[in-house]
């Protein structure tokens, strides 16, 4: 079932005469899962100016879930399923696991309009529990899952145009934990292959903690042009990890602490400024860390309200970056221009359905 709202806005299509945005174009849509119990994908249109227009929401065909915190023992918001990578774009084709009923979906996404989703096939059945993030290889056709329930792991199947293979269990992990999972610590936070697509990436929050200077790793992406990773860790902040692929052993390059942090846990790299950008679901600001991972380039304190932000995705010059809420407070994605250094905009989802359940962001680039 798919529910249209209509843009009312007129400069979806069409960029003013001397657009300085132009030479970073931005992407076509972000997308994001309202994790419900119903669960959903919610397509928003970005617009030539970077900004966000009207929406689409696709039903997944599954539900989904909250871990438990373990702090206050009651189901977790904003961050649910305390992970990176919920929903991914990979291929044309869009990727969202469904918590709450152990399934991946995967969805065709219409060249003409980015919004449109097609569910291919029905969702595929995970051999584990608690799905909470999922990575594509395009040069394998395979989607790996990552679960962190009381049978806890990855699980990889191929894929083509008609739909998902079988899931099959790579990976089993022996994290003790329940279903739903308690945490936020000692579960899987993302799953993402690197560089060369040669292997698959496993961050799991700390408890025992794993590479030595780290505590609990979160979310990752691949440094271009090397095997080096950059993980952020929700104790300190961030690092540099350097990959030996004949030891297969990870090493601390750089890492970089950041004061006033409350839990830095997603990331998301910059083409245009050859950085990364770090968000934090205590803190209501964008931090921008040097390609190296060695250094604070920048540090954006924003005042729209929110309580801070979680998922993020770069496009261009755009950084869009995602607020759940704690249901008093709305849902919203914060449009940050990167090199103005300023937002832009603050988009409300309210009418689309997100709340503080929302987790995820991808993006289609032009």
């Amino acid at each position: 079932m798919r529910f249209l709202v209509e843009c009312t806005t007129a400069n979806v299509i069409e960029a003013c005469p001397g657009d300085p945005h132009i030479g970073w174009p931005s992407g076509k849509a972000v997308y994001f899962q309202s994790n419900e119990q119903e669960n959903s994908v919610i397509s928003i249109p970005i617009g030539r100016d970077g900004k966000l227009y009207g929406g689409m929401i696709t039903s997944s065909g599954g539900k989904g879930g909250a871990g438990i915190d373990g702090t206050t023992k009651r189901p977790a918001a904003p961050d649910a399923l305390s992970s990176q990578g919920s929903v991914i774009v990979s291929g044309g084709y869009l990727f969202a696991v469904n918590a709450g009923s152990n399934t991946l979906t995967m969805f065709q996404i219409d060249q003409d309009d980015a919004t449109n989703l097609t569910m291919i096939g029905e969702p595929a059945e995970i051999p584990g529990e608690f799905p909470v993030t999922v990575g594509a290889s395009v040069k394998h056709s395979m989607a790996c899952v990552g679960y962190t329930g009381a049978k806890s792991g990855t699980s990889c199947a191929v894929f083509t145009r008609m739909g998902l293979g079988q899931m099959k269990q790579v990976v089993e992990f022996d994290l003790g934990q329940t279903t739903p999972p308690i945490g936020p610590t000692n579960t899987v936070a993302q799953v993402f292959f690197a560089t060369d697509e040669s292997r698959l990436i496993t961050t799991v929050k700390g408890d025992p903690t794993r590479p030595p200077g780290t505590a609990v790793l979160f979310g990752g992406v691949n440094v271009p042009l090397t095997s080096d990773l950059f993980i952020t860790d929700a104790s300190f902040g961030t690092t540099l990890l350097s990959l030996n692929h004949t030891t297969e052993k990870l090493s601390l390059k750089h890492k970089v602490t950041i004061t006033g942090q409350g839990a830095t846990c997603w990331v998301a790299y910059s083409m245009a400024r050859k950085s990364f950008f770090v968000t934090d679901a205590a803190v209501n600001r964008l931090i921008e860390i040097s390609k190296d991972g060695s250094e604070i380039m920048s540090m954006l304190d924003l005042t729209n309200g929110d309580l801070g932000l979680t998922d993020l995705q770069v496009s261009g010059r755009f950084v869009y970056a995602l607020s759940p809420g704690n249901g008093t407070i709305p849902a919203a994605i914060t449009v940050v221009d990167s090199f103005a250094g300023h937002q832009i905009q603050h988009f409300l989802l309210g009418k689309l359905g997100a709340g503080k359940r929302s987790q995820g962001m991808a993006i289609l680039q032009k």
